[in-house]
């Protein structure tokens, strides 16, 4: 299960964002890792290392809330003489390495031992801690045939439950609106009318939305509950964060089925990164999120969203399907050669550099990728939209048309910790606190 966090570093979490020396997405990005170094057996460093050694808050910043939580040193003006760092946006891809394995960017500040520590709450209420002193709203109990089990994901969205679905006897996931949003009745209907429409596709690349509905005021969706990593996850258990060649053609191909499936029934996507596609057992891959991301611009412009979004959506254009192409393409990008494209700066640097750069080649980065399949990626990110693939049905045609060498000779992919990859997930989830099955469930990320 994994050693609690301690209720001092929720509590400083909590109070770096307040004070805006953090962002609140910047803190589940931190606890995300937090849970990450547990999983390799290793050193777990604090919550205030990973804020600082991440480059989200300086080490004085740090000092300031160590000082002002143990001796309760007014912060005072003392927040203006530390003004919060300018961090980029957090990297979409977070490096696990035990804390004994590399000296961190930033050491650890000093953290003077408290007499008196508060004992360690439970593992089922400190997700739900950091959820509600970073604003959001946590429900117990049912909600309209559904019995809530626990929190397993927050975003702009609403709160992700995993639920018991009575009716059918099986565990979903729930995604409630946050009440703020629900006043809004224009926004409302469009949720609900875009839920019902991506509750209409059916497709094995895709995680299925089960039932939209309203109970006491409370706007909700179910959905298919998968147990398995994100891309991202994923790209966290290999050396250097790539995946083989012919593993990532393999998912990316259907993640373009799962598209394409969308394009003919007019949806697109808008958002897609590498926390929205997940990995089961078998290497199966499924699209979230297809038909229920809302189109608000601003927001695909922060965070790791600036890593994946296509130049006519930085400029304000109507996004299409082309744009999803866009997208998916700095995803294998990402895939096959460890980073993101287009890197450097703030999101502003990155989405101004997306504009003027002509696309990346994957293979000038990683020697291991085949020309062709380069040459697929780079017109996947073409700037000029006319020059990208024209439907996500072309790019798994171009993807399952790459052939292979004999892997005779091929180096072996490696995990972390230098163990050859066997081709199956199971033995690493068993390994990973949270996993699913008997020993409980892997907690989600959800940012939408």
């Amino acid at each position: 299960m994994g050693t609690p966090i301690p209720p001092r570093d929720i509590k400083l979490a909590q109070l770096a964002v307040q004070l805006r020396y953090v962002t609140a997405e910047q803190v589940r990005s931190s606890l995300e890792l937090y849970r990450r170094y547990q999983s390799t057996g290793g050193e777990v460093p604090s919550i205030p290392r990973i804020l600082v050694g991440k480059g989200f808050m300086s080490r004085a910043q740090a000092e300031i809330l160590l000082r002002h939580m143990i001796a309760g040193e007014p912060i005072g003006q003392t927040v203006a003489a530390a003004a919060p760092v300018q961090a980029p946006a957090s990297a979409p891809r977070l490096a696990v390495m035990p804390a004994s394995a590399a000296q961190p960017a930033v050491e650890e500040p000093a953290e003077p031992p408290m007499e008196d520590a508060p004992a360690p709450i439970d593992e089922g209420d400190e997700r739900e801690m950091l959820l509600k002193g970073l604003g959001a709203t946590v429900l117990r109990g049912e909600i309209k045939g559904y019995k809530i089990l626990e929190v397993i994901g927050e975003g702009s969205m609403g709160v992700v439950y995993r639920a018991h679905q009575i009716s059918m006897d099986r565990i979903v996931a729930l995604k409630v609106l946050p009440p703020e949003r629900t006043k809004d009745t224009e926004f409302v209907r469009q949720f609900l009318d875009e839920a019902r429409n991506a509750g209409r596709l059916n497709h094995p690349n895709l995680i299925r939305v089960h039932e939209v509905g309203q109970y006491k005021g409370l706007y909700y969706y179910s959905m298919e509950y998968v147990d398995g990593l994100t891309l991202g996850e994923m790209m966290d258990e290999f050396e250097g964060g790539r995946l083989e060649s012919k593993r990532a053609v393999n998912i990316f191909a259907q993640v373009a089925a799962a598209l394409d499936h969308g394009y003919r029934s007019g949806i697109i996507h808008r958002e897609i990164r590498p926390d929205t596609i997940w990995i089961t057992e078998g290497d199966q891959a499924k699209l979230d999120g297809l038909g229920l991301t809302k189109d608000e611009s601003a927001r695909f412009l922060e965070g790791e969203n600036a890593y994946y979004v296509s130049p006519e959506q930085v400029k304000g254009i109507d996004a299409d399907t082309r744009s999803d192409i866009y997208s998916l393409g700095c995803c294998m990008y990402h895939c096959l050669t460890g980073e993101p494209p287009f890197q450097g700066g703030g999101p502003k640097e990155i989405l101004g550099r997306r504009l003027l750069a002509e696309p990346p080649d994957p293979a000038a980065d990683n020697t291991d990728v085949p020309r062709e399949l380069a040459l697929v990626g780079m017109r996947m990110m073409a700037r000029d939209i006319q020059q990208r693939f024209q439907t996500p049905g072309e790019v798994m045609d171009a993807l399952k048309k790459i052939v292979f060498g004999s892997p005779t000779g091929a180096q072996k992919p490696t995990t972390k910790s230098g163990a050859p990859v066997r081709g199956t997930m199971r033995r690493r989830l068993r390994g990973r606190p949270g996993a699913g099955g008997a020993g409980g469930v892997r907690r989600r990320r959800f940012r939408r």
